[in-house]
């Protein structure tokens, strides 16, 4: 009995820890930084 509990009580944390939202941004998020950092960084080039 002890053993299914526990068993059980590792499951929901093993479950509760891959689940929910991932923390990571979406593409579209991703693409806008990217080009941002792009142009900051053509900028910076340019006035050197």
């Amino acid at each position: 009995m002890k053993q299914a509990f526990l068993v059980l009580v590792l499951a929901s944390f093993f479950l509760a820890a891959c689940g929910g939202r991932p923390g990571q941004a979406l593409p579209e998020q991703e693409k806008e930084n990217f080009e941002r950092i792009l142009q900051e960084e053509a900028a910076k080039n340019n006035n050197e």
